[in-house]
């Protein structure tokens, strides 16, 4: 009977712990920091999904983005072209501070790499594996860069600082994690550090302003968050196609995160935003993009996010695109 006790008070303990460790893990779950990646889009200020919770107070939360889209495409309609061909890189390093309980405050510094990368050889592979077509790629010369519209583009490799980002974020609506529900104002300003000539960047300030809602409540059954958020984006003068631009846009997206195991959540994201400038190319329309992929804790509050992104409806976003975001909660 005694060891019997010992037993039950040793079952009871573990699960006590697995559902501490599950709570915090779940505290952190938060939406794929990444966004379209279409090289005459990412010069400008689109956001990237971030949870309605904000960074806890004299916090600092510091990441490291790696994402890389491949794209091979050209298109005309109404006297216009496009060409679309290489891999645009992104190393993105991100900093949110709980300056209090009321306010965090956040930096990106972006080093952006046009280029013909390598993922041509991989994708046209798995096509011919799967039966797919590769009639696309097959029209371009492998690991090639060429982005042409109009007189804007790049034909050689450019790499360099991109556009830095100032964020900011205070909480609207805030309960605590075990009947979470979270809603937070999340604004960002971008400055014109990034080479308009080489696509590094838009030549033009812009600012944002959104909404970021998380729900731990509604799908806790079945251990999963839900994330939204929505916003609008005014855009400065840019350098690079300024007689199509349009100034304002909207943004938004879900994400569904599902905690599979302690050290283990499974996402699917959907993207969308409206388009950036006046014409009647698809791959300067409105977009949406999915996202599917993984968080995976390590100890010491280390998570890492993994995923592929894919194009949905248009061809406004990358053919296809991978990422890895490493971040700490310091």
């Amino acid at each position: 009977m005694v060891k019997l006790a010992v037993s039950l008070r040793k079952l009871v303990f573990r699960i006590i712990l697995i559902g501490a460790g599950s709570s915090a893990y779940a505290e952190q779950a938060s939406p794929f920091y990444v966004a379209n990646q279409n090289p005459f889009v990412q010069i400008f200020g689109l956001p990237k999904a971030e949870p309605g919770t904000i960074t806890p107070k004299g916090k600092l939360d510091a990441g490291f983005l790696y994402q890389v889209s491949n794209n091979a495409i050209q298109s005309d309609a109404n006297g216009e072209s496009i060409i679309w061909d290489g891999e645009t890189a992104q190393y993105d390093f991100r900093f949110r501070y709980g300056v209090s309980e009321k306010l965090e405050l956040g930096l990106d510094v972006p080093f952006i790499d046009h280029s013909g990368g390598y993922l041509d050889s991989i994708i046209r592979n798995y096509h011919d594996l799967m039966g797919f077509p590769n009639d696309r790629q097959e029209q371009f010369e492998k690991n090639q860069i060429d982005y042409q519209l109009d007189e804007n583009g790049v034909s050689s490799r450019k790499s360099g600082l991109g556009d830095v980002r100032f964020t900011a974020a205070i909480p609207l609506f805030s309960k605590s994690i075990q009947s979470g529900r979270h809603l937070a104002l999340r604004s960002m300003l971008k400055l014109p550090t990034g080479n308009a000539e080489d696509l590094l960047g838009s030549g033009g300030t812009d600012v944002s302003m959104g909404l970021a809602y998380s729900d731990y409540e509604m799908l806790s059954g079945i251990n999963t968050v839900l994330s939204t958020y929505a916003g609008a984006i005014y855009m400065g003068n840019t350098e690079v196609l300024r007689h199509k631009q349009r100034h304002f846009a909207g943004y938004g997206g879900v994400s569904l995160d599902w905690l599979a195991l302690d050290w283990l959540e499974l996402k699917l994201q959907m993207d969308i935003h409206s388009a950036f400038y006046d014409s009647d190319l698809a791959q300067l329309g409105s977009s949406m993009q999915l996202l599917a992929g993984g968080t995976l804790h390590f100890p010491g509050e280390v998570l890492l996010d993994f995923g592929i992104s894919e194009q949905l409806i248009t061809d406004a976003t990358p053919d296809v695109g991978f990422f890895l975001f490493l971040r700490h909660l310091f």
